[in-house]
């Protein structure tokens, strides 16, 4: 009798056990895993950009008065006739040596650059290479650390209606996660503003790209890089746009010069 009791509790012990195992099996969908695996190469990219006021003509008749009205409304943002911005974006490290992509929009005017890791290390980071045409622009940070590098997808072989999963850091949220399918592979944007800025051969995707996410990663289900977040149709239901994976990898391997894998 004991006997029997003793193998009943086991069975009940294991069955307990196997059960919770099954549950968080459940729960470790495709999603979960890329961004457990590729999440920590996301970053979280802050700039400033100092205006220098007394540049503008209007300073030379009413510079004392622009004094008092800027120090009194922007505070700490304001000093001796100049003006700090701050705006936000995401990046992607590309190189384990502190190699970070994001859009050159994100970057292009900043005087300074932060670059603030998954986990708030901030680093400092300055624009290395540009590439105006497909709006990507390379930093490289100051990291004394090998960081987490994320894995290139190949892009011959990204399918239409596949699922993506896009992850940015916007405001230091780290990973703000979406996803979606591919739905284009050769789409061309146009700046509604501008109509000399035209990306082309862009990935199309229902991922939501969130305010701040710009510059982030759209990665596959094995984890993959396969395009840097670029822009969102505001107008429209999550029509999202990202920059090409072999874009980036060239403008890598420009700056590197060699080949990258």
């Amino acid at each position: 009798m004991k006997r029997f009791l003793g193998i009943t509790v086991l069975i009940l012990v294991f069955s307990f056990v196997a059960g919770i195992s099954y549950s968080e099996n459940l729960r470790k969908t495709p999603i979960v895993e890329v961004v457990k695996k590729s999440g920590p190469a996301v970053v979280n990219i802050r700039t400033e950009k100092v205006i220098n006021l007394k540049d503008f003509e209007e300073w030379g008749s009413y510079g004392g008065f622009f004094d008092k009205f800027f120090e009194e409304y922007f505070g700490e943002s304001y000093s001796e006739g100049t003006l700090t911005t701050t705006s936000l974006g995401s990046g992607v490290i590309v190189d384990s040596r502190g190699l970070v992509c994001t859009n050159l929009h994100v970057v292009q005017k900043a005087t300074n650059i932060l670059v603030v890791l998954d986990y708030g290390k901030v680093m400092e980071g300055e624009v290395v290479i540009k590439d105006f045409v497909n709006d990507l622009a390379l930093i490289k940070t100051d990291s004394m650390e090998k960081l987490p590098e994320i894995d290139f997808a190949d892009p011959r072989k990204i399918m239409i209606g596949e699922t993506v999963v896009s992850i940015g850091n916007p405001f230091g949220l780290e990973n703000s996660v979406t996803a979606g399918v591919i739905s284009g592979i050769d789409r061309a944007f146009k700046h509604p503003n501008c109509d000399k800025y035209v990306c082309r051969d862009l990935l199309q995707t229902d991922a939501s790209i969130n305010l701040g996410s710009s510059g982030g990663a759209l990665l596959n289900l094995d984890g993959e890089l396969v395009g840097i977040n670029l822009a969102v149709i505001q107008k429209a239901q999550n029509i999202g746009f990202a920059v090409k994976v072999d874009k980036v990898v060239t403008l890598l391997q420009k700056y590197l010069g060699t080949k990258v894998d």
